[in-house]
């Protein structure tokens, strides 16, 4: 028998201070696997693009790291942090984190219903609220990481459990991450699903890579939500994906 590497986590850690009361008008916004910070150069890069973003979006997130300090110090973000997992050897915890400059009004979170195959470790969504200066209606934020070496059967439940978030959510949504959408029958389902729920995927000029299949695996979806502008940094090398900015508007 092999003994695991990993032991369960699935709970949520909050850190740092909001500096903000509402979001928006504009909404500026930054998504990325950071590749459990592993390449060199991740902290500066992270430092630099996350600088002037209201909202930080990322997978494969760690805690219990030298990097801990810019989370639990900050006074501009509010970092919350749906822990998955941990390594028995590093005591390294992997998740999703997402950083807002307005302290959520609410959050929930959730793990995979199954695990993947080799690690036997959980993919996590986190799903956060926050109020807006334009509308009564708060915004619901869906940072998510789906499951990735499994059959479409069981990536395609870890995805009814992400939409099922938005269900009963009348107001603007934001769902980004890493979705693992390498082949045509994955991205298909998720976009029928999107059409249902009324989300329309922001479009961005891409770079493939040969690592994910030449497919694009990060993907953002709005609804009531303007977009303005949409950029993949291709400059950067410190993970294994490529970080996007995103700039947003609310409506009235």
């Amino acid at each position: 028998m092999i003994k695991s590497r990993y032991s369960t986590v699935e709970s949520l850690k909050i850190m740092g201070s909001s500096s903000k009361e509402q979001l928006g008008p504009n909404i500026d916004l930054l998504l990325w696997n950071v590749y459990k910070c592993k390449k060199k150069g991740w902290h500066e890069d992270f430092v630099t693009l996350m600088t002037d973003k209201d909202l930080v979006l990322l997978q494969e997130a760690i805690v219990n790291s030298p990097f801990d300090s810019h989370f639990k110090e900050s006074l501009k973000h509010q970092w919350i942090m749906a822990r998955s997992f941990k390594s028995i050897k590093t005591n390294i915890i992997t998740g999703v984190k997402t950083g807002s400059t307005v302290a959520a009004n609410k959050h929930y979170f959730s793990a995979s219903k199954h695990s993947e195959p080799l690690s036997k470790t959980k993919k996590m969504l986190l799903a956060t609220f926050y109020p807006l200066t334009t509308q009564a209606q708060s915004l619901l934020v869906v940072n998510s990481h789906l499951i990735n070496f499994v059959a479409f059967e069981k990536f395609k439940v870890h995805l009814d459990q992400v939409f099922q978030t938005l269900k009963n959510h009348d107001g603007p949504i934001i769902l980004a991450g890493d979705f693992n959408t390498w082949n045509k029958k994955r991205l298909k389902y998720f976009n029928n699903l999107a059409k249902l729920f009324s989300l329309e995927e922001v479009k961005m000029t891409r770079q493939p890579r040969l690592n994910h299949l030449f497919k694009h695996l990060d993907h953002i979806y709005c609804r009531g939500l303007k977009v303005v502008n949409a950029h993949v940094h291709t400059d950067i090398h410190s993970s294994d994906h490529y970080p996007i900015s995103l700039s947003l508007r609310t409506l009235n």
